[in-house]
């Protein structure tokens, strides 16, 4: 199994200076192999690596950079590319100085592990904090610049497959339903509540981009207000992510298959009335958290069509004729009189729902193989700085 640890870097001065040249070195070699293929759409990936040897000899700047450091970041172009041609994402673009915040060494070797520090290619020794041991083969690391913080992604390969298995296991189920008014519905009654305000936070960065908004553009007082405003985005990503993580440990620890909703959150938040409230949600960071803890405990996560879960009695299958309006909070079967929460009722029907297509036939492989592509996408989104 691949997995992927996150740890502090504490560099020195000149260490800084170093990794924000190879940052803004792997920048201008991506920007310029965009323009290259945007000018000429026949030179691919192996033209743009061949050339290589040529641009280290024009510019004294690739020198500096580890050769394989630079193949990647060919290899992030044509990937972004490749997403874009299978229509899961925008034409690449050139990226601003803010934009481009890591670098990434391939394979064991540009980087090691000596004397307890991280020794780096064509950078040196930095100090690391490692709060935990990675297990397995070291396959790639990744530098990442955060504001004023320097972290580095391991991935490592385990040699362990998925404990998840073609057929579900349903001893201990759950169905979710997902709202702003309760949070997170289980279909055993249970309910967890959104307990973070961000309203202090908010008022601040309002504040704080009304402040950015008024300095003169690319002087020092603009840098330092703009990194003032990051760092409080970060204070409020970081609590959200802290949430997060803490429920879907919950949930991994307590079920062994969970049914969220299969929500598309970008069509949700064109109501411009509800859409900063669903965002601050994560419905789909929780998805995501959970999955992976989850599929690594031998469960299973799968997604539900939601459609007609709320008119749908959990007991009888009797559909309400007249849609329920949402200050309603309490469902009422005229078949069988079945009274109880809106929300847990379509929890229960949720779960129905993900029994039934955890029991077809191919469809748990299907279904598991379509988040972990989802989980992995949004992970290398994540290592890249751009998700």
């Amino acid at each position: 199994m691949i997995r992927s640890y996150k740890f502090r870097l504490y560099p020195a001065k000149q260490q800084v200076k170093v990794l924000n040249d190879t940052i803004e070195t792997c920048r201008h070699l991506y920007n310029d192999s965009l323009g290259e293929r945007n000018a000429d759409w026949d030179v691919g990936y192996w033209e743009q690596q061949n050339l290589l040897p040529l641009r280290k000899q024009e510019n004294k700047y690739y020198k500096q950079v580890h050769s394989q450091v630079l193949q990647d970041v060919l290899q992030r172009l044509d990937k972004s590319y490749q997403a874009f041609f299978r229509k899961i994402a925008r034409y690449p673009k050139f990226k601003r100085r803010e934009k481009y915040n890591s670098f990434t060494y391939p394979q064991y070797g540009g980087f090691k592990f000596k004397d307890g520090k991280l020794l780096l290619s064509h950078v040196g020794s930095i100090k690391i904090r490692m709060h935990r041991i990675s297990v397995g083969t070291l396959k790639r690391c990744t530098v990442i610049r955060e504001i004023d913080q320097w972290f580095c992604c391991i991935t490592t390969d385990d040699g362990i497959e998925n404990n998840a298995t073609g057929r579900a296991d349903t001893n201990k189920p759950v169905g979710i339903d997902v709202g702003l008014l309760n949070w997170l519905t289980l279909s055993d009654g249970r309910v967890i509540t959104n307990r973070l305000d961000f309203e202090d936070h908010a008022k601040k960065i309002k504040r704080l981009q009304r402040n950015l908004a008024r300095k003169k553009k690319r002087s020092n007082n603009r840098e330092k207000a703009r990194i003032q405003l990051a760092k409080t985005w970060r204070k409020v990503r970081h609590r959200r992510d802290d949430f997060v993580h803490k429920v879907s440990k919950i949930l991994a620890d307590e079920y062994t298959f969970i049914v969220f909703e299969k929500l598309i959150i970008k069509n949700m938040v064109r109501n411009h009335h509800l859409a900063k409230a669903i965002m601050e949600a994560t419905w789909g960071k929780l998805r995501l958290y959970t999955a992976y803890k989850v599929e690594r405990r031998g469960g299973q996560t799968i997604a539900a069509n939601p459609n007609g879960t709320s008119q749908k009695c959990s007991r009888c299958g009797m559909v309400a004729k007249d849609r329920l309006d949402l200050s309603v909070r309490t469902f009422e079967c005229h078949g069988c009189n079945l009274v109880i929460d809106r929300d847990a009722n379509a929890a229960r029907n949720i779960l129905k729902m993900g029994l039934e297509q955890a029991h077809a036939e191919k469809q748990p492989i299907l279904v598991r193989q379509r988040i972990s592509k989802f989980a992995s996408r949004k992970q290398e989104a994540h290592v890249l700085g751009c998700g």
